[in-house]
């Protein structure tokens, strides 16, 4: 069911659901494509709206809140089981606005998050909303395959993906695609429920992703951070030669000093180191800097940052080293360990 795509296509087909094959039948209340299966795509012709430096979509947020409020009349989950995910902040801030015309009544509170703020846990139910709409196929960081597969491996047992299937297939042919084309092949496409279109072979799909396995996922993400933490470490070395240079008058105010590199960099009035960027901005960028140009800092969200501090590298060291230990042996993945 929903492990099933991210098992075949990230995880080289060793991917295991955390839930037993009982819990594995749909939520009541949502009108699923097929019965038995837990997972559908809602597609969506709305319209995507800049609101600053973030988007959002009216259509897709409606159609969210309607996909809440049928699991809530459902009664086969409680109010805080579900979550909606979205990569946008100004989605996710609408997306709260609406629900809390739904919810005032309920004891607790449906959660609202960013991708990135949602990583590395779960719930019961997620309705993913993915925003983007054009007719020239612009999805931005939606195609970023690490948030789709944040996005569709922390459903336990009811996952809803709300989007305009056109504009994702044509604007992301590496993972959008695919799995639209799997959600066709299994009848769980909403505009024609039930109905099994076209074909699905796992193993073209994992030769289109190149046969990614789990541990070079882990892999890939610790060796960009392992190079955020050089270039932190090569920053406080040139911040403090600068500092101990002026401090000793050997770079005068308004004069050029040598940094690590032998390039100059100039000694601001007052004291102020005039490089580029300083020790403070340096890791202050490592804190904050996330997958590429995402703007999901929502203020209302409280949600850690998901981008590693310098505290968190020896224990991804350790994930991975467990990860990459389990996948040489050639067993099962389970989808709740990473």
């Amino acid at each position: 069911g929903i492990a099933m795509f991210p098992s075949d296509l990230f995880y080289g087909g060793k991917l295991l659901s955390g839930v037993s094959a009982p819990e594995r039948r749909p939520l009541a209340g949502f009108p699923w494509p097929r019965e038995e299966f837990p997972v559908a795509f809602v597609p969506v012709q709305g319209n995507e709206v800049d609101d600053g430096v973030s988007k959002l979509n009216e259509a897709e947020a409606a159609a969210a809140y309607d996909a809440v409020e049928h699991l809530l009349k459902g009664g086969q989950c409680r109010i805080s089981d579900i979550a909606v995910v979205t990569p946008y902040a100004a989605q996710a801030r609408l997306i709260r606005r609406m629900l809390r015309q739904l919810t005032h009544s309920f004891d607790g509170y449906v959660e609202v998050s960013s991708v990135d703020g949602f990583q590395g846990r779960e719930k019961e139910a997620v309705v993913f909303s993915a925003v983007r709409s054009n007719s020239y196929g612009s999805v931005g960081f939606v195609k970023d395959w690490r948030r789709v597969n944040v996005s569709f491996t922390r459903a336990r047992r009811a996952l809803i993906v709300i989007g305009n299937d056109q504009c994702l297939r044509r604007g992301d042919p590496d993972t959008w695609m695919p799995w639209l084309a799997w959600a066709d092949a299994h009848g769980i496409n909403m505009d024609k429920p039930g109905i099994p279109r076209g074909r699905y072979e796992p193993e073209q799909l994992r030769r289109v992703r190149g046969g990614t396995t789990a541990a070079e996922m882990l892999k890939d993400v610790l060796e960009r951070q392992q190079a955020q933490l050089k270039t932190a470490e090569k920053q406080l070395e040139t911040a403090a030669r600068n500092a101990a240079g002026h401090i000793i008058g050997n770079a005068p105010e308004g004069e050029a000093a040598l940094n690590s590199d032998g390039n100059p960099t100039t000694v601001a009035a007052g004291g102020a180191i005039g490089s580029e960027t300083t020790l403070e901005q340096a890791l202050a960028n490592l804190e904050t800097d996330n997958w590429d140009d995402d703007d999901s800092d929502d203020e209302e969200d409280n949600q850690a940052s998901s981008q590693p501090t310098l505290s968190a590298v020896s224990s991804m060291n350790d994930l991975m080293t467990r990860t990459s230990q389990e996948t040489d042996s050639d067993g099962p993945l389970d989808a709740w360990d990473l």
